[in-house]
């Protein structure tokens, strides 16, 4: 493959002799999980009766592990973690003889553990800084406001580390993630530059080899709480009828019409706040989550793309019509690299239709149907 070329390190060395026994390798990125990385090697037994790579003592339980990708000249970190299961196979047919290598991200460390413990007088990114650094990781976190003061109500984890930060991402319309050396506790990034774009039908430049979406039209376009509140004998009302979330492209969710007038609403009905601002924070993340009602798959020509995709990052995609044409945000990668071969498999999301303004630079180039 031309301009393309994967590379191997276990425990910070260079392990580019794997690559001799390599069938098959796939680092999946997804938004909400742990990316995974899976290595399968052939296996055959050596002249003193150990095997190849089932006795190499790097291939071992909790071994860190770091792959890249360089394509056509740019390299990029798919993955940095641990290997977490090993998986050796063995056929009477020495040549079916292989192993499968599988491991996680960073985030496996922290999913080790169940903790049941109080977290008095913090708010949400006050915990996430203290747990991301108990695992000696870099600290990315967005400030939340609301304090959970004790004489009203303490956090309480009843969970692992990851899980817990997971949870609290979530109500807070957060994304939580371990990449690399860095934990991230935070809202979608849509302010970084975005990726190449990618085509379909676009002469040339035309590097995708398949593309699909779906709209859905039955999510909520606004979202309302109601609570007393306990210690001041009132009730508390939350209602967002519009996020401050960027929107990705021209029309957004608000802009589609439902027939006789209908508006459609969501309830939050089986959670608890403790304050009027916890409750807007609440509605809030999850009208930000429903506003995502267009959502595409597809898989990519590495070579003709000319890099490796990310997830959690911005791409224009275009030639696939004008509704569907646009920024999307990447929320799943599935990178497979063969001998032969490197393909990218991807899924993406957005909350509007048709580009906007300023998706593709300067000008829209025309093809967008």
């Amino acid at each position: 493959m031309p301009g393309i070329a994967a590379s191997i390190e276990i425990n910070d060395e260079d392990a580019a002799d794997l690559l001799l026994s390599l069938s098959e390798m796939e680092v999946e990125e997804d938004h909400r999980l742990a990316a995974t990385f899976k290595i399968k090697l052939g296996v055959s037994q050596l002249g003193d009766g150990s095997w190849s790579c089932l006795d190499d003592e790097r291939l071992a339980l909790w071994s860190k592990v770091s792959i890249k990708m360089t394509v056509a000249e740019e390299e990029t970190e798919l993955i940095k973690g641990y290997i977490t299961h090993i998986k050796p196979n063995l056929h009477a047919d020495e040549s079916k003889c292989e192993v499968l290598i599988i491991g996680m991200d960073g985030s496996c460390l922290m999913s080790l553990e169940e903790k049941i413990k109080d977290w008095p007088n913090k708010t949400d990114s006050d915990i996430a800084n203290e747990i991301f650094q108990d695992y000696s990781l870099d600290a990315q976190v967005d400030q939340v406001e609301v304090v959970h003061e004790e004489a009203v109500s303490t956090i309480i984890q009843r969970e692992t580390d990851i899980r817990f930060l997971k949870r609290l991402a979530r109500r807070n319309g957060f994304e939580c993630f371990v990449k690399g050396d860095t934990g991230y506790f935070r809202k979608p990034v849509f302010t970084d530059p975005p990726q190449p774009i990618l085509a379909a039908h676009f002469g040339g430049e035309s590097n995708l080899i398949s593309f699909a979406a779906h709209l859905n039209g039955l999510r909520p376009a606004t979202v309302q709480m109601q609570q007393i509140d306990a210690v001041a004998k009132e009730m508390l009302d939350a209602n967002v009828e519009q996020s401050d979330q960027l929107q990705l492209g021209r029309d957004g969710a608000l802009a589609v019409t439902i027939p006789n007038g209908n508006v459609s609403k969501m309830y939050v009905k089986q959670a608890l706040a403790t304050s009027q601002a916890e409750m807007q924070n609440l509605c809030t993340a999850l009208l930000d989550e429903a506003e995502w009602f267009s959502e595409a798959h597809g898989e990519i020509n590495s070579v003709a793309y000319g890099s490796a995709l990310e997830a959690r990052k911005l791409v224009p995609i275009r030639g696939v019509s004008e509704p569907f044409s646009g920024l999307y945000y990447v929320t799943n990668v599935k990178h497979v690299f063969t001998v032969n071969n490197y393909t990218q498999k991807f899924t993406a999301r957005r909350n509007a239709l048709a580009p906007g303004p300023d998706d593709f630079g300067s000008s829209l180039l025309g093809g967008l149907a």
